[in-house]
């Protein structure tokens, strides 16, 4: 799962840089955003279930290599418009149902864990308010990201 995960984030990031560089690094942003504590997670669970460092890392990189996958194949149809289109509908209903329906429950299981819930409870909602902080000016300075790369990209 977490290699089919990396393939869809790199064939989204393909897809975004056909449509512009501002598209392309602002997609790169939140998946990057997405995949690190993703991967840090998988890392934990394999050292948990008693797998050595080693293979831990291995595992974790060979999943990782996926994104390569996805983005190789995301540039290479990505300029046609209908499939980018279908890609960022895809991907986007990709990670929201990431977000309901393992992120939500997780956070609640672990606020209801913790030994101070209402400061757990706190700060994972300072870290999505966050989130969302982060992904609304990647939106709002695109325009300005557009204009480091020399602006060639189209917008659709």
């Amino acid at each position: 799962s977490s290699g089919i995960n990396a393939e869809y984030g790199g064939l989204v990031m393909g897809a975004a840089f056909t449509n512009s560089l501002a598209t392309g690094l602002g997609t790169s942003i939140a998946v990057l955003c997405h995949e690190v504590p993703h991967e840090l997670g998988d890392f934990a669970v394999l050292l948990n279930a008693g797998m050595k460092i080693k293979f831990a890392v291995l595992f974790n990189f060979l999943s990782a290599l996926t994104c390569f996958l996805g983005l190789f194949v995301g540039l290479a149809i990505g300029s046609n418009t209908d499939a980018q289109k279908w890609i960022f509908a895809i991907t986007a209903g990709m990670f929201i149902y990431i977000a309901c329906a393992d992120l939500i429950p997780e956070m609640h299981r672990n606020a209801a864990a913790a030994d101070k819930p209402i400061l757990c409870f706190v700060l994972q909602q300072i870290g999505v308010f966050l989130g969302f902080l982060f992904m609304y000016l990647i939106a709002l300075y695109e325009g300005d990201l557009e204009s480091i790369g020399g602006g060639h990209g189209h917008s659709h």
